[in-house]
């Protein structure tokens, strides 16, 4: 028996949303304002998953500047 974050990845939901706590955890440390570029480095620097990594690859290419305006970023995405 497989539970549901197995059958999704454990930092994704069933529409390919990031967790939001995961994608705070991969951006910790962040200074911002931030470029896409330095988010999307951050969060291979932390070890985080495809799922979020791509995520904060398609978000538009421009400052973010907080962590909530990266979240709604992604959230609109997906």
């Amino acid at each position: 028996m497989t539970t549901r974050n197995q059958q999704q990845g454990k930092s994704g939901d069933a529409g390919g949303m990031p967790n939001p706590i995961e994608l705070q955890r991969a951006l910790k440390g962040v200074d911002y304002p931030a470029t896409r570029e330095q988010l999307v480095d951050k969060a291979r620097e932390s070890g985080a998953d495809e799922a979020i990594t791509r995520a904060l690859e398609e978000i538009d290419d421009r400052e973010y500047e907080d962590p909530a305006k990266v979240s709604e970023a992604v959230g609109r995405r997906h």
